[in-house]
């Protein structure tokens, strides 16, 4: 009998022994929950890092482009634009026009209401988000009948009221903005048109790459200057009346925050550098975000 209990009281000890043993050396079930919603939260964070978009910025203009006919135009002046397959990107279009007007791809499955001016030298912003899924050369035009007494000439145009959106593969890292520089071409708090640059403030992401291409309408150079980020874009003169001068720089920002840039010559005629002084002028923010 003795024999006996010390034989089971054994085989119990081994049982208790085993299940502790490979309790100890394998994975709970409490364990592996947490395991997989720490990894779902750590896929959820990656998701949102990889998926934060890209800006671009693109000015419309009513009879500001010169055309092979000697005549002034209603254009989408910075239309033509890059962008990334499977990144996301926000389009601001700025539209200093008093009609409404269309950024139509079918392509791409665009088909975007731009709002209308409604005070002269007052843009009206209109944004739209989505994200490219295929790669390739895309024709866009604007839906809506534009470009004055014209005739609609510009509609059927490239470079003015229709063009091409670049989808590049998906390891392309760079961001591509621009500006337009204008001058007496924006209202101000004094009630007068004032130069300036369209839009003044932008948002890019930090740690990649910026093309920056700035399109100068005016006769007079207007050199930007960022200091913080040590970047100089030495803007020049237009080509002609109604032909922008087109100057691009490259550059990496490697730290976040509000970085103002200027304007370092001076600039809009008998208002007294007015426009020099403020912001979404002839200065701005180049906002860095992670």
């Amino acid at each position: 009998m003795n024999k006996i209990i010390k034989k089971g009281t054994l085989a119990i000890a081994l049982v208790s022994a085993l299940s502790f043993s490979l309790a100890g050396c394998g994975t709970t079930s409490a364990q592996k929950t947490a395991s997989t919603a720490s990894k779902t939260k750590a896929a959820a964070k990656a998701d949102v890092k990889q998926t934060t978009a890209f800006n671009q910025y693109i000015v419309i203009e009513p009879g500001s482009k010169v055309g092979p006919d000697g005549k002034m135009h209603d254009a989408f002046i910075n239309g033509d634009i890059k962008i990334t397959e499977g990144q996301p990107v926000t389009l601001h279009f700025l539209n200093y026009d008093g009609g409404t007007h269309t950024y139509t791809s079918a392509d791409l499955g665009l088909n975007v209401k731009i709002k209308g001016s409604m005070k002269k030298g007052q843009p009206a912003e209109t944004t739209y988000t989505f994200t490219p899924k295929k790669t390739g050369d895309f024709s866009w035009f604007c839906a809506d009948k534009c470009d004055g007494d014209n005739g609609q000439w510009a509609m059927a145009q490239q470079g003015y009221m229709q063009g091409k959106i670049t989808v590049l593969p998906a390891d392309n890292k760079v961001q591509y903005v621009s500006m337009v520089m204008n001058p007496s071409y924006k209202l101000g708090s004094d009630g007068k048109l004032h130069d300036a640059y369209t839009p003044g403030n932008l948002t890019v992401k930090a740690g990649q790459p910026v093309a920056l291409t700035v399109y100068g309408l005016g006769k007079a150079a207007h050199p930007i200057a960022i200091q913080e980020l040590g970047v100089t874009v030495n803007e020049i003169p237009r080509i002609a009346d109604g032909n922008p001068s087109v100057t691009t720089v490259q550059f990496t920002p490697e730290k976040t925050g509000k970085f103002t840039w200027n304007c370092t010559l001076p600039c809009d005629g008998d208002n007294q550098d007015w426009s020099m002084m403020h912001n979404d002028y002839m200065m701005g923010t180049f906002n860095v975000v992670k």
